[in-house]
């Protein structure tokens, strides 16, 4: 005969069980309500995330958890919780053959019981030797990758079925969320960016245009009395003004492309040291003050984007430095080969960059107060040349040097080989 016991704790274990389901389901329906909620009163991506994840707590037990968007050919981390917090957010992914960008583009979730075991880990200095197991879930809308939902555990095996298909539902969840709040981004990007077109043609290109009327009229009326002096003088305004004038017609066209999202632009292999020659040529003319020093060394690789904006950046960055510099200081331009691409540094012998002037430099109309006191501009050039980079799949940064003066560079992806014919 049967020992009873078993019995007993069978009869007993099935109720437990179920109420355990029970609770986890309610607890669920609970997350699902607050995270919606705080969607409806919060119009900040970052604070919808972070208080997802937070709540997300209280129904998985993990460690740390991320919550990544995609932009453009990047994944990056927008909200973090957990001991591994501070290293994963702002973290950057670049589309790739990467366990998080599967997850995305397969829209399955992914569940690894032992990191190592699978010859995995977590980025991160901290968390890769910490990580032990991980599950991450696609945020998708329409059928489309947007997000990536992930937490991991310092244990072996810490996630369960059970787990994986309530970090789905969640993912589910904060598709909604993500979407809007990317959305309602993108509207006022838009709005700013018309905003921009505005003040630029009512304010920026009044100055030029009234210029080159007021001293073309000056040559009509007075040419043959004017001594040389003066009639030189008169056209190289006309000139600059004209140069000028062009410049911000060449950014608002970028601007009315950027106006839609991110720009699109071409993968047309370049010889980066040639564009960058040309520049270094075309401003030297410009600038005469300055003592311009281009260092390209041999081999450089070729690298993939539009010429024509290539060339536009270097005008920039090349017009910047001698703009904010001291006439008779140096302009180093320097050229060289890293991470897989090519990258252009220029610096100049200025003021260089406050901390926080280095964190806003590149957003539309900002311009630092010593900038402002030094020199006229629109706020535009650089962030223009950020989008510009971007959209070719590079990146751009700004540092002030040591010592004195400001580095500004960019780095653009080298042609690989299957990129070619």
């Amino acid at each position: 005969m049967a020992d009873p016991k078993p019995l007993q704790h069978a009869a007993t274990a099935e109720p437990d069980a179920g109420k355990d389901r029970d609770d986890r389901t309610l607890a669920t329906a609970r997350l699902v309500l607050d995270i919606t909620t705080t969607a409806a009163g919060e119009r900040e991506l970052d604070a919808i995330l972070h208080a997802a994840l937070d709540r997300l707590r209280g129904v998985v037990a993990f460690t740390g958890g991320s919550i990544a968007v995609v932009d453009g050919d990047d994944l990056v981390i927008r909200a973090a919780v957990g001991p591994f917090e501070r290293e994963a957010l702002g973290q950057r992914l670049a589309r790739g053959p990467s366990q998080s960008w599967r997850v995305i583009e397969s829209l399955e979730s992914v569940r690894i019981d032992d990191l190592q075991a699978a010859g995995r880990k977590v980025t991160g200095e901290q968390a890769a030797n910490a990580v032990k197991s991980w599950l991450a879930v696609p945020i998708a809308r329409n059928g489309i990758g947007i997000g990536l939902l992930e937490v991991d555990s310092t244990a072996s095996a810490a996630f369960s079925l059970e787990d994986e298909a309530l970090v789905r539902t969640i993912g589910r969840v904060l598709a909604g969320p993500v979407d809007l709040a990317e959305r309602y981004v993108a509207e006022q990007r838009a709005t700013q960016l018309r905003d921009a077109f505005t003040g630029v043609i009512s304010h920026e290109l009044r100055t030029p245009i009234t210029t080159i009327y007021g001293m073309s009229h000056v040559l009509r009326q007075r040419h043959t009395s004017m001594d040389t002096v003066a009639l030189h003088q008169a056209i190289e305004d006309i000139e600059g003004e004209a140069d000028r004038l062009r410049r911000l017609a060449e950014d608002l066209l970028i601007l009315s492309r950027a106006e839609g999202g991110r720009l699109d632009l071409a993968q047309d292999p370049l010889v980066l040291a040639h564009i960058v020659r040309r520049a270094v040529e075309s401003e030297a003319g410009r600038w005469p003050n300055h003592q311009f020093e281009p260092r390209l060394p041999p081999g450089l690789p070729l690298v993939v984007g539009e010429e024509l904006y290539v060339g536009q950046v270097m005008q920039n960055l090349l017009s910047n430095a001698a703009k904010y510099s001291e006439a008779g200081t140096t302009i180093e331009v320097v050229s060289a080969i890293e991470d897989g691409g090519g990258t252009v540094r220029v610096y100049d012998e200025g003021d260089g960059l406050a901390d926080e002037t280095r964190e806003h430099v590149f957003e539309l109309f900002y311009r630092a107060p010593e900038a402002a006191r030094r020199a006229p501009g629109a706020g535009i050039g650089l962030f223009v040349c950020k989008q510009l980079i971007e959209g070719m799949g590079g990146r751009i940064w700004a540092r002030s040097r040591d010592g004195r003066g400001a580095e500004f560079g960019f780095w653009l992806p080298a042609l690989r080989e299957d990129d070619e014919g």
